[in-house]
């Protein structure tokens, strides 16, 4: 898998991604990165033309218009496009002061030149400063984020299920962030279906780093190791990795496509929940309580018991994260009742999407990472 295009810098990157993308998907997505530059410096020496045009239909105007245009340009371009056209907008204050009105360098005209040059300065120190971040430029950052972003999408990529079998899932950062502390990972071997719901201690990119990392051990243990293996496996892999200040809890399940027979077990986190077709009603499937991974060394299957059950024609198995179900004013086991009835209405309506909703009317809201995985056997 390739490095994908590069980010746009400054502020221009969000907004102006989608000028960046190639009419032909085949092409280079790094070649088509300076098309979004071009654009922007076209722009911008557009409106400087513009400004030209203003002053002379109205003299009385401030200098300072020239301004935003300036840190527009160090914050949307970089290196000689910058250059450039810091240069030419330079140049139009220069035309605008000198030619069009006096044909003389006034006090006025001099202070804000000065005031104009400074602002040059300023904007090409800090466009240099948060270009490199540890020894890193911007650009090879960029590249790696990107990368890093899709290679985590592929790596939570839960596979194609069998006819008789439908599966959503849905993980909600907070705060709408691009990565987050909880993840999902899945994978179907030899027809057991394995799934697990992670969550990392923590907030923020840490908790995120933590998450990308955890998840790509997790992804490797399943299907290579027995599911009462799976657990102590990953606890392990963390008391290894030395995290001085954090943990992880988990869940972890592992079906049988063809009977429906499952074992599930937890790692301190909130299990699972299944809906039983012929009685119309929810159960809270109640492991043993799994001891949260990372903090004690050399645990065993012993340490992490696991549950065993069956999926009938019509059930519904449902992961959740703690973000769905807790909430600073309700306990518990009230969250996980109001879960309950929205997944009972969001899941009879349809399947599809019903994870997306189940987490987007959790109490906890956008204050927390959120995470479903719903499993039906049809």
């Amino acid at each position: 898998m390739g490095i994908e295009q590069p980010l746009p810098h400054g502020l221009f990157a969000r907004r102006a991604r989608w000028l960046a993308e190639p009419a032909d998907r085949s092409v280079s997505r790094t070649k088509s990165t300076p098309r979004v530059g071009v654009i922007a410096a076209g722009a911008l020496v557009l409106a400087s033309t513009v400004l030209i045009g203003i002053f002379v239909v109205r003299p009385s105007l401030s200098y300072a218009l020239f301004v935003p245009l300036v840190v527009a340009a160090g914050l949307m371009l970089r290196g000689r496009l910058m250059a450039t056209v810091l240069a030419y907008i330079c140049v139009s204050f220069v035309v605008v002061s000198v030619v069009l009105r006096t044909g003389e360098f006034s006090d006025r005209v001099v202070s804000s030149a000065l005031a104009l040059g400074a602002t040059v300065v300023i904007v090409a120190l800090i466009n240099r400063m948060w270009g490199r971040t540890g020894g890193v430029t911007q650009e090879v950052a960029a590249n790696m984020l990107t990368d890093l972003r899709r290679r985590h999408e592929v790596q939570t990529h839960m596979p194609t299920l069998p006819e008789q079998w439908t599966l959503d899932t849905a993980v909600l950062p907070a705060h709408g962030e691009a990565f987050c502390g909880d993840v999902v990972v899945g994978c179907e071997v030899k027809g057991i279906f394995n799934a697990a719901v992670l969550d990392v201690s923590g907030k923020g990119s840490t908790a995120a780093s933590r998450a990308v990392l955890l998840g790509g051990a997790v992804s490797g243990l399943l299907g290579a190791l027995e599911p009462n293996r799976v657990l102590p496996a990953t606890n392990d892999y963390l008391v290894r990795q030395g995290w001085t200040d954090g943990f992880a809890t988990a869940t972890h399940v592992a079906v049988n496509l063809e009977s429906g027979a499952f074992c599930l077990g937890s790692a301190g986190h909130p299990a699972a929940v299944q809906f039983h077709a012929g009685t119309g009603r929810w159960e809270p499937l109640r492991t043993g309580a799994g001891v949260v991974l990372g903090i004690l060394e050399d645990l065993d299957e012993a340490d992490y018991p696991r549950l065993e059950g069956r999926l009938d024609r019509g059930d519904v198995l449902v992961l959740y994260s703690d973000g769905v179900v807790e909430h600073k004013d309700v306990d518990i086991s009230q969250g996980i009742d109001r879960m309950l009835g929205v997944a009972d209405r969001e899941i009879t309506a349809s399947l599809d999407g019903s994870a997306r909703r189940i987490c987007e009317m959790a109490r906890a809201g956008e204050s927390d990472d959120r995470t479903v995985v719903v499993l039906k056997r049809d």
